[in-house]
């Protein structure tokens, strides 16, 4: 139980880091045309 707790946090941290990764490219790919 514990070890499938953890994996399911795990894969949640990667599937934020992922959207913040995509988020912070949109924004400077934004702020790149802007200036």
């Amino acid at each position: 139980e514990r070890l499938r707790r953890r994996r399911e946090a795990h894969e949640d941290g990667a599937w934020v880091r992922e959207a913040a990764a995509e988020y912070a490219r949109k924004q400077a790919a934004k702020a790149a045309t802007a200036a």
